[in-house]
């Protein structure tokens, strides 16, 4: 016994040692992770059920997460909590996997989607499904025959919802029709650790202990109980390698939850799965090896017995447990409120600054809007009146030979043919009708001009403004050489020159790789001058010949009016316009076959407008 003694305590410093020194590697292991891992998340956390000291709990599974970390490169977390935390962190997602006993990861399977993927084999264990029970340990002068004896006993367990001691046999006695809290009048939760049980039962302070399969077995071979003062009341006949007082069930089980990645659930569990018996892991962990999900239909009934969980939650643990936490929220609370005060103060200052701003852009977009309504509504009515113009002038000729021809057939009749005279005199009459209505829709079309004194610099400054979206969206800066020059027009007209003008030289641009645009304003010999030129690719000889003939376009859904428009505006103002290409800068470039090659290309536009003459006293 001498030997055994010091073969034991030789084990169990071996054992401390292997925990310090597995618990430093799995510390450096989750502090600093790899960087190709860390892709989807820093690391993931593994929640353990934990009944007992979280210290012990943690020593136990924290060099297999470190063994499994080392084989993988994932990155684990590993969080002991009471079944109630377990629960509330499973709930709020931030748990990725689960150490926990069979029948708390089953409700978590039924309630929250988790995915059992291993089951832990204990030492001694052959079948994983049947690998841990309760058991009735008394006095061996105490015997009883069935579990309603143990109403008038005192009954004593460690912990209501320890699923390898209470929970089970709570089954067993909600089976005969026991509840097991209600019936059990002397029933008491004396705690961990579980040895303190045996010793109240030696001590004669209670007479029945719920214990996990083997405790008792396990005391007796370390010599902490003599053998045959303590035996396991209504024992099963199991080739189990203990007595037992209840049914089996699986031990504890490795689950993660529904939005873990399955790629890391995976390697995971293959490190895991090649853990063996003799492994440092394995001895500390006090298991054989992990397995394939075992059978655990039993479990979900064991769990249907208990239905709402009837069990006594230690409030004062809770509550002595949460209280650090709830001083540092508070704290953390209060700071964020002060935060917040400053936030809104900050925010309510910069919002009515915005407030202002944006107030002063609607102020300006309106009626920069305002503006631009006003112009389109005179081009359309130009447009309107030019198109009138152009078909009354193609109309009128037609009508004019139908008049004649119809004339000249009534001369060619005689007296006698008198309906076809008629007819005919009929004919002329709708014709004179079509002229004039066509004469009077002329009228209504043309629009009076109004003439006040412009200064054409600042007319152009407020052509380019209101066109600064074109110019944004066709990636052109203007140049603008502009002199002040007074002349007496209709300010909107010569703006609707202006504009058709430069959307023209836009239109042209736009194939253009480098795209640029001048506009010039001076004084020559009593005429105000006004040449925009552009870069484009210019045009052919036809082309400016026929460049202020109406319905002329080259532009695909142009209606060939604008240049009529513009030219008649002009002369209204007792001006003129003219276009021709860009003579090149350099000779030797006239052989570029390609235009869109030849920076020098492009169009003038001049218009010339009479200069206002100031009046002398």
């Amino acid at each position: 016994m001498h030997v055994i003694d010091l073969c034991r305590r030789y084990q169990l410093r071996l054992n401390l040692l292997l925990i310090i020194l597995l618990s430093s590697s799995l510390t450096a292991v989750l502090a600093q992770t790899p960087a190709r891992h860390l892709e989807p998340q820093p690391y993931y956390t593994v929640g353990a059920l934990a009944f007992t000291s979280t210290d012990r709990v943690y020593n136990r599974w924290a060099p297999t997460l470190a063994h499994v970390s080392n084989q993988t490169g994932i990155p684990l977390k590993l969080v002991t909590l009471t079944p109630d935390e377990l629960v509330e962190q499973v709930a709020n997602n931030k748990l990725d996997f689960i150490l926990g006993n069979a029948l708390i990861t089953v409700a978590l399977k039924k309630d929250y989607g988790v995915s059992h993927l291993l089951n832990l084999v204990p030492n001694g264990r052959t079948e994983p499904e049947h690998a841990v029970g309760s058991a009735l340990i008394a006095r061996s002068q105490l015997n009883i025959t069935n579990l309603k004896e143990l109403r008038s006993l005192r009954v004593i367990s460690a912990d209501p919802n320890a699923f390898g001691g209470f929970q089970i046999l709570a089954g067993e006695l909600i089976e005969q029709g026991i509840n097991p809290l209600s019936d059990l009048e002397q029933l008491k939760f004396v705690g961990f650790p579980q040895d303190k049980l045996l010793d109240d039962l030696l001590a004669q302070q209670a007479d029945v202990a719920i214990l996990p399969t083997c405790v008792l077995e396990n005391a007796i071979e370390k010599g902490d109980v003599p053998v045959g003062e303590l035996h396991v009341l209504l024992a099963k006949q199991t080739d189990f390698i203990c007595q037992t007082s209840s049914q089996l069930y699986p031990s504890y089980a490795f689950s993660k939850l529904g939005h873990t990645d399955h790629q890391v659930a995976t390697a995971i569990t293959l490190a895991m799965l090649s853990i063996n018996a003799t492994d440092p892991e394995a001895v500390i962990g006090r298991y054989q090896n992990w397995s394939v999900p075992v059978k655990d239909n039993h479990v979900y009934a064991l769990l249907k017995q208990l239905k709402h969980w009837p069990f006594v939650t230690n409030w004062q643990r809770l509550l002595q447990d949460a209280t650090p936490w709830a001083i540092a929220i508070a704290i953390v609370l209060f700071l964020g409120y002060l935060h917040h005060l400053r936030v809104k103060r900050l925010v309510i200052k910069r919002t009515h600054a915005l407030s202002q701003e944006m107030k002063q852009h609607q102020t300006t977009q309106k009626a920069l809007f305002e503006q631009q309504k006003q112009f389109y509504k005179a081009q359309r009515v130009l447009l309107t009146g030019e198109m009138a113009s152009g078909i009354a002038h193609e109309l009128n000729q037609p009508l004019a030979g139908i008049r004649y021809l119809t004339q000249g057939c009534l001369y060619r009749l005689d007296d006698s043919q008198t309906e076809i005279s008629q007819a005919l005199n009929k004919t002329i009459e709708q014709v004179d009708r079509a002229q004039s209505t066509i004469k009077r829709l002329r009228h209504f079309c043309q629009q009076p001009s109004v003439y006040d004194d412009v200064e054409l610099s600042q007319l152009i400054s407020e052509t380019l403004k209101l066109m600064q979206p074109d110019f944004k969206r066709a990636g052109v800066s203007p140049e603008l050489k502009l002199q002040t020059v007074d002349v007496s027009c209709d300010a909107s007209l010569m703006q609707q020159v202006l504009v058709n003008l430069l959307r023209n030289a836009l239109d042209a641009m736009e194939p253009m790789p480098q795209k640029q645009l001048t506009i010039e304003l001076s004084a020559q010999d009593s005429q105000a001058c006004i040449r925009i030129i552009d870069s484009g690719s210019g045009l052919t000889d036809q082309a400016l010949k026929r460049l202020f003939f109406p319905f002329e376009t080259s532009k695909e859904n142009g209606l060939g009016l604008g240049m009529v428009v513009c030219k008649r505006i002009v002369e209204e103002h007792g001006g003129q316009i003219t276009a021709h290409n860009k003579p090149l800068s350099r000779p030797q470039d006239t052989h570029q076959a390609n235009p869109m090659q030849n920076h020098d290309t492009g169009l003038i536009i001049t218009v010339t407008l009479p200069i206002k003459v100031a009046a002398h006293g």
